[in-house]
């Protein structure tokens, strides 16, 4: 087989020596247990490589970490065992996979937002983990998990607990807030060692942490690159817009903006993004031309530049169009890119929190929700309902189970629930509808915790572990151009410093993002900072469906999800024909979309559709 880039950790025991030699003849670079056994195999990865040894223990943390080796070494002095080194998971700065080998156990863990993730799967009898899921599938030789495709077809995402859960058979991922324990024995134990922190803070206590977190984070990625260039989106919104400006005041002869157009005739972004623009003299900027950049929907008919082994693309619609940024900005010497992803999650929380709000001072959340409803057109039973509803956090799942072909809620409708509603699309097969419907009830049945007690931070981790799982995936193929992809409004410390801040400071319907403006007062524009409309591209995918809906309807007529009996191409061709007032359902062919891209980019055999590998429910 073929390792690709990323690494592969062993336990340390006799029987890894199998796979540590395929992975060793496909050119792999190997750091050793104290024993002497393989311990990680790496190829090419992400970042940089910051190793320390004491005594029997080894520590690597991979990815961006400004740890140097002689603090790293201070730590593992005083650890005694895996769980000893929780107290240096929750100090470590940056973006960086932890891996350590204490006297034959080892410890495997990401970052809170899954930007780097962990995966695992038993390879031959023995547990073998991986920061890539088709790295493992290629060791174990696993095929497609059909009911794992299955969940990615619900809109408008698989909620936790039914996700995190790779499309290869037999690999799993450790959750987001979880350590691996990877035992000499061929054990394996997941355990929890991260819970988020009281939101305590008030909006002006919180903006000085946010403002430390957030300007290190930046700092530290571009002073380490400082040798070459760093490019920035520059859209002309707030999260970008701060990003780039710390980024200027870093390294400001070293800095790219990257502009993109926008077809909204009522957007302002690019009016934002010139004006920001000119406030940078030293920053050299690229404004990509609308009619050479590639649409919504562009090459969806040779998606290799946008779609890996490891699973369904994040961005599907927009996958030409970010493949072009990232060649754009090499070309031009970019070794690191900031992105403002993970800034919408953090500083615009979803409306659920005003659910425990109403719990815990009724008065401000009534005039919370009646800002907000009065911005959303939100009736006022229907608040009230949504205010008054106690489900728990099983129950939520399994009535959600329920109503999986509903129709989708009006559009004017709070959504203070655990969940946004779950549905699953209209072109989805009954057996594709059985699966998940009982799947869903399977792990309702389980009592599984939320995210956090309350739903205001449960909805909170949630946004952020999806915005994380993109992230990830873009940053795999931008790696493939030598440049780092770097979200830092996604590291694990600003995103602490965000959920300790009282959520009714962090969002108030009368101001937009009041945390992030008061954290960068001073580093920013005013006029930024005071920005309250956002940019919307509804208008550019209705560009590219009309651009490319020919291609759109030729991935529909024999399609590999209706060859697996997961969807009807007719009902999804007539979506793609129809008329539609808003991008919803356009956005609900979103993981579909994904779904066929990525099975279209595999070579494997012809597989029974569902229901006759799984029977139905």
């Amino acid at each position: 087989m073929s390792v690709e880039a990323g690494f592969v950790v062993l336990p340390d025991c006799d029987n890894a020596a199998a796979a540590a030699r395929i992975l060793v003849a496909d050119g792999g670079r190997v750091l050793a247990h104290a024993s002497g056994r393989p311990w990680l195999v790496g190829r090419r990865l992400s970042g940089t490589l910051t190793t320390a040894a004491v005594g029997r223990t080894r520590l690597a943390l991979i990815g961006h970490c400004p740890l140097d080796a002689g603090e790293a070494e201070r730590a593992l002095a005083r650890t005694r065992d895996a769980a000893g080194l929780d107290a240096l998971a929750r100090r470590l700065p940056g973006s960086a996979h932890l891996v350590a080998s204490l006297d034959g156990h080892v410890r495997v863990q990401g970052t809170l937002s899954g930007t780097r993730a962990v995966f695992h799967a038993d390879v031959h009898g023995t547990p073998v983990a991986s920061d890539r899921p088709a790295t493992l599938a290629g060791l174990t030789g696993a095929g497609v998990d059909e009911e794992a495709l299955a969940l990615r077809l619900l809109t408008p995402f698989a909620p936790h607990p039914l996700s995190p859960r790779p499309v290869w058979r037999g690999v799993r991922q450790v959750p987001e807030d979880c350590w691996l324990l990877l035992a000499p024995d061929g054990t394996v134990r997941i355990t929890r060692w991260w819970h988020p922190p009281p939101a305590e803070l008030t909006l002006q206590e919180g903006a000085a942490r946010m403002r430390e977190a957030l300007s290190e984070a930046v700092r530290t990625r571009v002073s380490a690159a400082a040798d070459g260039i760093t490019s920035s989106d520059l859209s002309g919104g707030m999260d970008s817009g701060t990003l780039t400006c710390l980024a200027a005041d870093s390294h400001p002869g070293t800095l790219l903006t990257v502009r993109a157009p926008q077809l909204d005739p009522g957007g302002d972004d690019m009016a934002f993004a010139r004006h920001l623009g000119d406030r940078l003299p030293g920053a050299t900027h690229l404004l990509l031309d609308h009619e050479q950049a590639p649409t919504m929907y562009a090459d969806l008919d040779r998606p290799g530049g946008f779609v890996l082994r490891d699973g369904p693309p994040a961005w599907v619609r927009a996958g030409a169009w970010f493949a072009d940024i990232i060649h754009q900005v090499a070309t031009r010497g970019s070794h690191l890119h900031l992105c403002g992803h993970g800034g919408d999650e953090l500083f615009t929380p979803s409306p659920a929190y005003l659910h425990t709000l109403a719990r815990s001072h009724p008065l401000l959340a009534l005039r919370h929700a009646r800002g907000h409803g009065a911005l959303a057109h939100w009736p006022p039973h229907a608040t009230a309902r949504a205010l008054a509803d106690s489900r728990t956090f099983p129950a939520w799942l399994d009535d959600s189970a329920r109503h999986l072909t509903a129709p989708a809620p009006p559009p004017f409708r709070p959504a203070l629930g655990w969940t946004p509603p779950l549905r699953m699309p209209g072109w989805a097969t009954p057996d594709a509808v059985r699966t998940v419907r009982a799947h869903t009830h399977r792990v309702a049945a389980e009592h599984p915790v939320p995210l956090a007690p309350d739903r205001g931070t449960h909805s909170t981790l949630e946004r952020v572990r999806q915005a994380g799982a993109a992230i990830r995936y873009a940053a795999r193929l931008t790696a493939a151009h030598g440049i780092d992809f770097a979200a830092p409004y996604l590291d694990d410390r600003v995103i602490e410093s965000a959920l300790a801040v009282r959520p009714d400071h962090r969002s108030t319907p009368d101001r937009y993002k009041p945390l992030l403006a008061e954290a960068m007062r001073g580093l920013a524009p005013d006029e930024l900072l005071g920005r309250a409309t956002k940019g919307e591209y509804g208008e550019d995918a209705y560009n590219g469906l009309r651009r490319h809906r020919a291609t759109l309807l030729s991935l529909f007529e024999h399609s590999a999800l209706a060859d697996r009996g997961l969807i009807d191409d007719t009902a999804v061709r007539a979506t793609l024909l129809g008329d539609h007032p808003t991008v919803r359902p356009l956005n609900a062919l979103e993981p579909t979309l994904a779904c066929e891209l990525w099975l279209r980019e595999l070579p494997l055999p012809h597989r029974p559709p569902l229901a006759a590998t799984q029977g139905a429910p």
